[in-house]
């Protein structure tokens, strides 16, 4: 799976999260106090026509709408027309417990007209009291839960996606670890290595002769070896896993090298 693909996700993803997140004034508001609707949406309109009237110097109802109709496609870039308020407004002017229902993009730019940062300050702002009913908390859990299992799973899948680009990565290429970029396939078949710039640069595949330094002076080795998967031994300039078997190199040995390196080698 490339990068590409994972974009693809992140957005899909995003388009998900953005169409859930709508859902959470609505809930939250309704949840507040107990589960009692708490009329956010009537209050919210009641203060924008309010703050139109100053702007505007007018009491006309279509004149305050059209004014707000106006400054809800400035902030949201989406309209809401002036006709759809007025009816809103007359509702809220018709009954104080009017329970009226605005689109989502709507009260956040309504609320942001009114100087919050976004429809659910204004609520905060307002309440109470901020305590979720956990009926209605459920419901809505249990209606969207399909989207929120998908919204899960794909942000887990991104941030893992960001570890591992993040994360350096070298793989075993000829004689010698090199640095590569993150491969989906060669770290499914184990190839890929977390970057240790040790390895790279002292872990070397070798092949020595009988001129060779195997020992350093005071008797520690230089050289380790192992079997590779067809059985033959192979030398490696420091002690650490052999890179196809994954199995502990053993430090070289006199016997090692005369019959297999040097036969005329005397310790």
């Amino acid at each position: 799976m490339n990068a590409d693909c994972f974009g693809k996700i992140g957005n899909f993803m995003e388009t998900i999260w953005k169409r859930i997140s709508e859902k959470f004034p609505f809930i939250i508001s309704r949840s507040i106090n107990h589960g009692k609707p708490i009329i956010m949406y009537s209050k919210l309109v009641n203060d924008a026509f309010e703050k139109a009237k100053i702007e505007t110097g007018s009491d006309k109802v279509h004149t305050l709408a059209k004014h707000l109709s106006d400054e809800i496609y400035a902030i949201s870039k989406a309209t809401y027309g002036e006709k759809i308020l007025t009816i809103k407004y007359k509702s809220v002017l018709a009954s104080e417990n009017s329970d009226i229902q605005i689109k989502p993009h709507a009260a956040e730019a309504l609320s942001k007209y009114l100087g919050y940062e976004d429809y659910l300050e204004f609520i905060t702002k307002h309440a109470k009291r901020f305590e979720y009913d956990d009926k209605t908390f459920f419901e809505f859990i249990k209606t969207h839960r399909l989207a929120l299992l998908v919204v899960v799973l794909l942000i887990s899948g991104v941030l893992i996606y960001n570890y591992m680009t993040r994360q350096r990565w070298m793989v075993w290429q000829d004689n010698a670890y090199v640095e590569v970029n993150f491969d989906l396939q060669k770290f499914d078949v184990n190839q890929l290595k977390i970057y240790n710039e040790d390895r790279i640069l002292h872990f070397k595949k070798i092949n020595p002769d009988c001129d060779y330094d195997f020992f350093r002076t005071d008797g520690n080795v230089l050289i380790w070896y192992g079997k590779n998967k067809t059985k033959a031994l192979e030398y490696f300039t420091a002690l650490g896993l052999h890179p196809e078997t994954g199995k502990t190199l053993k430090p070289i040995t006199a016997y090692i090298i005369a019959k297999h390196i040097c036969e005329s080698y005397e310790d």
